[in-house]
């Protein structure tokens, strides 16, 4: 039984951890536990098993998935399914464990009511009269605003034993979702709120960073994921505005925003790509007006990197790729990746022309920097993001354009090239393709095979020709068996095409040059290839 293996301070220090970063006063939470209590009720957590601090088992949700809760660290839980946060499936195996020590009713009731104690009158903020100090903030003064995010910080901060790897977790989960619940009501300002929230923990997130020792396996685990979810926010509510005409009255805020969003955005330190992400979105929907972008590019320090790069947008916003484009130039290859933002920015406005010398700049670099990628995911998915990005122009412009970087980023654009050529019935290319990359005719999709047949039959004799030569090498019998079968095929193929000239070319020249392979010999003497 479950209850004669794990240690109860063990449950119950994991529950106060949980119960500290998901809370009933949080909608989202509140749906969470439900879900997570549903499935616990249902039946649905079985094979568990507990190993030492971690206790492991299946949950029977939509499909099965694998769940895992680390008891020392709860950050460090997982499930196989594609939720990065604390899910609905981990939960359902909390709610499993905890029934093992105690009842789960009891435990709801303690849940709801909050797990810290009431404070003491006399550690109650008060102001004359003793009427009790609320905690206020004016809803359209982003002053107001930085005043609440900061004494949000300096109470979260001294909640916290230690800083370290598990703190940016908590960040998100606690401080983030502490501030969100207290957003403005008004739409516009939610949102605009929402952003600044993220900006503000971003902000804290990298000083943490400089706070404490992470190694780089540390940071996809850690700080990556949670990284992650303050930039969607930024850029999920900033896509959002791009829909509406924003307020004049929001003037103001927008302006004092400015240095906010340089000094957090273009700060020299991790996650510089996504920080740039969020900086070009939001210059493009807030703050893209004459006076700001003048502003703004007096204030920059183009002897930064980061830097640079934002001189770069602002002149791209004012319309000047030129200069935009040289600007960029200045950070060799390493610079091509943030092209790819222009050109969809310039795609999606169907700007084709000045989406054009965006392509050509970064065409120019772009086998230089992929190539230059360590792993080959990391070069196959800069290939990949590449192409999607440049697609649009060439479907909608010039073809020639996108078969241009196909053949340039070969072998990783082995993919989109393959179903390039498929297509657009290029089927002799699509063979040389096969050819060059090593791929055997066995390997192939049956379907396309059959559908190259009835199309172009002569297209796939090299592929078998290949496929014989190879299997010959092999140099035994089971090898030479192989070869035949290929054979066999290419003389149906030549019969179709009514060039059995050629086949009895061919095959006297390859029994020829095998002639002391005396195996290989008889098997084409029992296929009737050849005769004694």
């Amino acid at each position: 039984m479950l209850q004669n293996d794990i240690p109860k301070d063990a449950v119950m220090h994991f529950s106060e951890k949980l119960r500290s970063l998901i809370t009933f006063e949080n909608e989202e939470d509140r749906n969470l536990i439900k879900k997570g209590l549903n499935l616990y009720r249902q039946g649905s957590v079985y094979n568990v098993q507990y190993n030492g601090n971690t206790l492991e088992g299946r949950v029977q949700d939509v499909t099965p998935v694998d769940v895992s809760l680390d008891l020392d660290f709860l950050e460090m839980s997982s499930c196989t399914c594609p939720d990065p946060s604390f899910c609905r499936h981990r939960m359902a195996l909390f709610f499993y464990m905890y029934a093992s020590v105690d009842r789960v009713g009891s435990l709801l009731e303690q849940w709801k009511d909050g797990s810290k104690p009431k404070p003491k009158l006399a550690s109650i903020p008060v102001i004359k009269g003793n009427v009790l100090q609320r905690v206020e903030y004016k809803e359209n003064s982003l002053e107001s605003w930085l005043t609440l995010f900061n004494n949000e910080y300096k109470r979260f901060e001294s909640g916290q034993r230690e800083k370290n790897v598990y703190s940016f977790a908590t960040l998100y989960h606690s401080l983030f979702q502490t501030i969100k619940r207290k957003a403005p009501r008004s739409e516009e300002l939610k949102r605009l709120y929402h952003i600044h929230a993220a900006l503000f923990c971003i902000r804290k997130t990298i000083e943490l960073l400089g706070q404490i020792e992470v190694r780089n396996y540390q940071v996809d685990t850690y700080i990556r994921p949670y990284f992650h979810n303050f930039t969607d926010v930024v850029l999920d509510n900033s896509l959002e505005m791009r829909k509406v005409s924003l307020s004049f009255s929001l003037d103001e805020m927008l302006e004092e925003s400015l240095d906010i969003v340089r000094e957090t955005l273009l700060t020299e330190t991790m996650f510089q790509y996504e920080r740039m992400q969020m900086y070009r979105l939001l210059w493009a929907t807030f703050f893209n007006r004459d006076k700001w972008l003048e502003i703004e590019k007096n204030a920059l320090n183009t002897e930064q990197p980061a830097h640079l790069i934002a001189y770069a947008h602002i002149r791209f916003l004012q319309k000047d790729d030129d200069t935009a484009i040289d600007t960029m130039k200045k950070l060799g290859n390493s610079g091509i990746p943030y092209s790819f933002w222009w050109i969809s920015y310039l795609s999606e406005s169907k700007n084709w022309d000045r989406a054009r010398a965006w392509i050509d700049h970064a065409i120019e670099g772009i086998r230089g920097y992929i190539f230059g990628i360590q792993s080959y995911e990391g070069r196959r998915h800069m290939t990949r993001l590449f192409l999607q990005n440049i697609m649009a122009y060439t479907d909608e412009r010039d073809s020639a354009v996108y078969l241009n970087a196909l053949k340039q980023l070969l072998p990783y654009s082995y993919v989109e090239y393959n179903d390039f050529l498929l297509e657009t019935d290029q089927y002799r290319k699509w063979v040389e393709l096969q050819i060059m990359v090593g791929y055997d005719i066995d390997e192939m999709d049956r379907y396309i095979i059959k559908e190259i047949e009835t199309l172009d039959r002569a297209a796939l004799l090299p592929l078998y020709h290949q496929a014989v030569a190879k299997a010959i090498e092999g140099k035994n019998r089971p090898s030479y068996k192989k070869a035949v079968k290929y054979l066999r095929k290419i003389r149906t193929h030549y019969k179709k095409l009514k060039q059995e000239d050629r086949w009895d070319d061919y095959i006297t020249k390859l029994s020829t040059v095998n002639k002391r392979l005396r195996a290989f010999q008889q098997e084409l003497l029992r296929a009737s290839m050849i005769s004694e």
